[in-house]
């Protein structure tokens, strides 16, 4: 009959009557280590159940260590044992409650009785389980730690049995084994095949406990540590009272190489960090607990740090060079730890090391992105001043632990359209857009690594830039700026016909020009910048009128028209009404003026009576009236090149007797007069090109003798000279390009004949070449064009064979005369042609062409990333042709087209 058994007899309530296992109907002959089990009750009135049991088929066999167990309780029972002839009980198990109880005793063999019993006359239920294991090993004279059985050295694994227990014929309360490890690693100890309590103890050489394992009943013992080389002991001995046999098994496995050292002085160096991660692998256990890197930083750098445990809890730490702490990290159990830190240039110390002693492998990863020297300073008061701010600019590098503020300073000398784009994130930063005072306008404070931005219509005035990381966040960042003057389209023939504005005057903060509506012909139109604001002046004589030299005379605008009565003629606009100054050539007849030229209160001009030919005429605000008769009769004197200087017109004028020369006026007859006859006797020294620089009138005359070369004057004749025979001969092509620069006076000229055309100045030093070399631009081909003066800047466009037509500057030296930038890249024919320069608010503005945009706007401070295009009028790579760039107050107009409206007035 199999076990577990039931049903049987009620085991007798004594050893007489006790229900006799050994029977053929139990288990039919001594305790085997299978366990029978008996399942019964006991209660008040049932309080005792005894079982025979045998050890052994004869005294012959060895003695045994017998287990009885009591479990399955629902009351309270006890567990007693007793020999064949005595009542005295060997050893009782006596637990409160439903604990199980539990007996393991050594026994000689022969005949025993276990009893089960109700405890206070407690019903129950019960389980109980016999079991006997022979003794067939008990080691001697290993009951001590200078007694103990030597294993030797430990290199892998070991397995043993013995005995141990402290009830029953043999006692062995204690079994010690020794053993050495020679080097460092991890010890495995096991305690199983139990049949009573067991336990068990990992010592030192000194026989001091360093851990132990105490599992109730016959639960398996187990001991994992790390250990160092060295001499260890173990122990076994009885849990409580009880007998048991017992297998010790001992495993070892050597720490893998420790390539990282245990202090900061015996540290690994990992030099020299970059930005690709470099990889090791080690391992820290509870006695190889500290593993050190070293690693030196030459500049500041951003370190990018992980330490990866394979099977236990590994931790780090970052370190100054002093080993104090700067950042650690502390994840649970085998999470990631992180620690990313921006460093200024020192010596660094990682140590990773076991968290409660945890054994484990790591990888660790560490990098070392440099840090470039900060652009943007910390503060406010020192700002990174960018200048003027038009067009797009953009800038790179880091906030965090290191540099926790960057400014950025710009200034906008026109209410513009505003972006700022925050991107290139690696961790959270948040960007303020702040006013003079330093109040925030605008801020953009996303989440993460989120892009940020700020989009706004600022007026002019002067702005700043706070870029932060959010809390311990370090990263890199691209920041994009720029700033668009808003063009606006002042339509005045709609659809895609053409108003072809011209004549683009200044008066005031007025524009005055002409334009075709195409249906009253070309008139005379005003400006104040706005839509509502542009409107015509004259509706006169449609087709005909055809108002033109403009020019500002005080508070009124002086210009030519054609009202289909009185001929071409000077007319006026005093703000309100458009009328005819005077009907010069009676009639329907002409006079045709032109070069109007204000000097003081008065407006000279040349015009044809009819009757004195092409004479000089002067209008006081009043009165039209011929101021000379030059070249006395019909024939014309032909006034040109009207300039005004030191309270006196100059112009160059033809009296028939000494040819085309220089002549002066105070708007009287008496008081015109020729300055000098620069070519003696009836050939004309052809004075042009008058350009005022302090109080010297400069101009080109021919002589007869040194060719077209450049002269100046006082107002005097004695005061009237050669400046330089720059040009050998009569011939060349003489300066042009005149262009006054402050005290600094730029020309253009051929000093060789070479048919190349060279930048020259003259200043307080003389006159001489600004660039040397004769080979090289902007000396070369046509040499400068379109030059403008904006401050002390001279630029201009010139050629060079490596990059075409492109924007040049000058300061007047040698080193100081350069490309300003290549805007379409390239060699000719790649060509970006810059005209209509125009010194708008301090900065230059132009016209330029390149590939993706075609010709539009550009603005420039001189720099190449300050060379930048203002906006896209006709969009995609269409031109927009701008032209006529002209400056009114704090507006820019112009004339453009956006591909779609044709050829219209627009305005910055």
């Amino acid at each position: 009959m199999p076990s577990p058994y039931s049903g049987f007899p009620d085991p007798g309530s004594s050893k007489s009557a006790a229900l006799d296992t050994t029977s053929a109907s139990y288990i039919n002959g001594p305790l085997s280590s299978t366990p029978n089990i008996f399942q019964d009750s006991v209660s008040g009135t049932d309080i005792s159940d005894y079982y025979k049991f045998r050890i052994g088929a004869s005294s012959s066999d060895p003695d045994s260590v017998v287990t009885l167990r009591l479990d399955g309780l629902t009351g309270n029972a006890s567990l007693t044992l007793y020999n064949e002839t005595s009542s005295t009980a060997l050893q009782t198990a006596n637990a409160n409650g439903t604990t199980p109880e539990l007996i393991a005793h050594s026994l000689n063999p022969g005949i025993y009785y276990v009893r089960v019993g109700s405890v206070s006359d407690a019903s129950t239920n019960y389980n109980l389980s016999l079991s006997a294991n022979p003794i067939t090993t008990n080691k001697p004279n290993d009951d001590t730690q200078a007694q103990a059985f030597s294993i030797g050295t430990l290199t892998s694994n070991y397995n043993t049995s013995d005995y141990v227990g402290n009830r029953g014929v043999i006692l062995d309360n204690n079994d010690y084994y020794t053993f050495n490890v020679a080097s460092n690693g991890t010890l495995s100890l096991t305690l199983d095949g139990l049949g009573g309590n067991a336990n068990l103890e990992l010592l030192n050489s000194s026989g001091t406990k360093i851990t132990d394992s105490t599992q109730a009943d016959t639960n398996p013992e187990s001991i994992n540590t790390s250990l160092a080389s060295g001499t260890y002991y173990v122990r076994v001995f009885p849990g409580g009272f009880g007998s048991t046999n017992y297998t010790l098994n001992l495993g070892f496995t050597t720490d893998p190489a420790d390539n990282a050292g245990n202090t900061l002085v015996t540290a690994r160096n990992i030099n020299t960090l970059t930005s690709t991660p470099s990889e090791f692998t080690d391992y820290v256990n509870s006695v190889d607990n500290n593993d050190y890197y070293r690693f030196d930083l030459t500049s500041s750098a951003l370190i990018d740090l992980k330490v990866t445990p394979e099977i236990a809890n590994a931790n780090v730490q970052l370190l100054n060079s002093s080993g104090g702490l700067i950042v650690s990290s502390t994840q649970s159990a085998t999470n990631l730890d992180i620690i990313r830190r921006s460093l200024n240039a020192g010596t660094y110390y990682i140590r990773v090391y076991p968290a409660s002693g945890a054994a484990t492998n790591y990888d660790l990863s560490v990098s070392a992105t440099a840090i470039l020297p900060d652009i943007a300073p910390n503060a406010k008061p020192t700002a990174n001043n960018i200048g003027t701010l038009n067009g797009s600019q953009n800038f790179s590098d880091f906030v965090g632990t290191i540099d926790t503020n960057d400014y950025y300073k710009f200034n906008l000398t026109h209410t513009s359209t505003f972006n700022l784009t925050l991107s290139g994130l690696s961790d959270n930063a948040d960007v303020e857009l702040l006013n003079n005072s330093g109040v925030i306008i605008q801020s953009s404070a996303l989440m993460g690594n989120a892009s940020e931005n700020i989009n706004t219509t600022l007026t002019a005035g002067t702005y700043y830039i706070h870029i932060k990381p959010v809390s311990t966040a370090e990263t890199f960042y691209n920041l994009s700026l720029s700033a668009e003057i808003p063009s606006t389209m002042l339509e005045i023939s709609p659809g895609s016909g053409s108003s072809d504005p011209k004549n683009l005057t200044a008066l005031g903060n007025t524009l005055y020009f002409t334009a075709n509506d195409a249906v009253n012909g070309i008139q005379l139109w005003k400006s104040d910048g706005s839509v509502a604001g542009t409107t015509k002046v004259t509706n006169m004589n449609p087709g005909s009128f055809n108002p033109d030299k403009l020019t500002a005379f005080g508070s009124k605008l002086l210009f030519s028209a054609d009202d289909g009565t009185n001929g071409r003629e000077l007319w006026v606009y005093d703000g309100t009404t458009a009328t005819l100054v005077s009907n010069i050539n009676p009639g329907s007849a002409s006079s045709n003026p032109s070069n109007l030229t204000v000097l003081g209160n008065k407006a000279f001009f040349t015009a044809n009576d009819g009757t004195n030919g092409n004479e000089l005429w002067v209008y006081d605000g009043t009165t039209v009236s011929l101021v000379k008769d030059i070249y006395s009769g019909a024939t014309d004197s032909k006034p040109s090149n009207l300039i005004a200087f030191n309270g006196k017109l100059y112009f160059t004028a033809n009296d028939g007797i000494n040819g085309a020369e220089l002549w002066s006026s105070d708007g009287t007859a008496a008081g015109t007069t020729l300055v000098k006859d620069i070519r003696i006797g009836g050939l004309s020294s052809a004075p042009a090109k008058f350009t005022v620089v302090g109080n010297s009138l400069y101009f080109t005359a021919n002589d007869g003798i040194n060719g077209v070369e450049l002269w100046k004057s006082d107002g005097t004749a004695g005061g009237t000279s050669l400046v330089q025979n720059i040009t050998p001969g009569t011939g060349g092509f003489g300066p042009s390009e005149l262009t006054s620069v402050g005290s600094t006076l730029y020309f253009v000229t051929d000093s060789n004949n070479d048919f190349k055309q060279e930048l020259w100045k003259i200043d307080t030093n003389g006159v001489g070449r600004v660039k040397n070399d004769l080979n090289a631009a902007p000396n070369i081909g046509f040499g400068p064009l379109n030059m403008t003066a904006v401050g002390s800047t001279l630029y201009f466009t010139a050629y060079d064979s490596t990059t075409g037509l492109e924007l040049w500057k000058s300061d007047g030296s040698d080193v100081g005369t350069i490309l300003v930038k290549d805007i379409w890249s390239g060699a000719d024919p790649n060509n970006s042609i810059p005209d209509s320069l125009v010194n708008f608010g301090g900065t230059l503005y132009f016209a330029a062409s390149e590939p993706t945009n075609g010709r539009e706007i550009w603005s420039s401070d001189g720099t190449a990333v300050g060379t930048r295009r203002v906006n896209n009028i006709n969009s995609g790579t269409g031109n927009a042709n701008p032209a006529q760039l002209t400056v009114v107050g704090t507006r820019l107009f112009l004339t453009a087209t956006n591909g779609t409206n044709g050829t219209e007035l627009w305005v910055l």
